[in-house]
This record gives C-alpha cells, structure tokens and sequence, in this order.
C-alpha cells in the first residue's frame, strides 16, 4: 500500500503561500481551526461530561432538561441557546414557577453571596425609580403558574392563622 503525500502551495485554510517545509496549513493557528471544526462536537461533549462528573464528585446536584434530558446548572440559558425558546416560555410550557430561575440551590446561594461580596446588590435600589407601579399600562400582563398559586394560598392560609392566632393574645 502506498501513502499519499499532498503537497500543496497554499494553505488549506486561508489560501496563504506557503514556505518549503509546510505541506497543508501555513500556521499552527490554520491547523488547529481545522482540527477543532473535525472534533467540535466530540470535544464540547467531552467537556460537558468531565464538568458534570466534577460537580457530581463535589456533591452538586444539577437540574435536568426537560426536553432534551441534559442535566445543566444553569437550564435558562441551555434552554434560550439550544431549544430556542424564552426560559420564561419553557416554565409556563412545562408549568414551573415563573418567577423562580431554574438553577440548583447551591449555584443560587453562591450567585447571591457574590453579590453581596461585590455589593452588585446596590444596583436594585439604584433602579428601584425604573420599576413598574401597580396597574401601570406599560407592565406586561401574565398568569401565575399553578405551583405559584398553590404555594400563594398556603402562604395566605398561614398568614390568617398566624393572624387569628396574634388577635388571642
């Protein structure tokens, strides 16, 4: 069996000259551009697997896909890149509170200790004169979710006990 060997007078990638001792691409850079577009899927699946096994072995638990099965930390963003849909879309769809992200608990507790860290918190009160007020027309216009009104009329049922129980004393 014999092998050939191409040689080639301008790269493969760019269409640069190339010198005497190149064969295909005229720099590390060109290769390595090939290389990655042959083995981008083997390699962001390769990349995704060692992650989850790393959080796994910490003890950090991950919230899976719905659609798709993945497990992710941060789902909204997975959701809005590969599903092309509105995070928000993805909770009504699949009846989720609306309101609450969905990521881990642990990614939410870090996420606000850093922003007490880096007092990134100053931020809401500086636009708190931007907020939209009750009944403004501008505010969109959207259902609760039925996790949301079921966790609403506990909270209602408990603020009457605790009232009725308040008026004894």
């Amino acid at each position: 069996m014999t092998m050939k060997i191409e040689i080639r007078t301008h790269c493969k990638v760019c269409n640069k000259k190339l010198k005497d001792r190149q064969r295909t691409f005229c720099s590390e850079k060109c290769r390595n551009s090939t290389h990655y577009q042959r083995y981008k899927k083997k390699i962001s699946e390769w990349q995704r697997e060692r992650r989850q096994k790393k959080l796994k072995e910490e003890g950090k638990e991950l919230v899976q896909c719905l659609i798709c099965g993945r497990w992710y930390v941060q789902l909204g963003t997975h959701v809005v890149q590969v599903h092309r849909m509105l995070a928000r879309e993805y909770r009504e769809c699949f009846k989720l509170e609306v309101k609450k992200g969905t990521v881990p608990a642990w990614f939410r507790k870090l996420k606000g200790d850093q922003a007490l860290e880096n007092k990134t918190y100053k931020n809401l009160k500086a636009g708190k004169k931007f907020w939209f007020k009750k009944g403004d027309l501008k505010a969109g216009k959207y259902k609760r979710s039925p996790i949301t009104l079921e966790r609403l009329k506990e909270l209602h049922k408990f603020n009457k006990k605790y009232i009725l129980k308040n008026k004894n004393l």
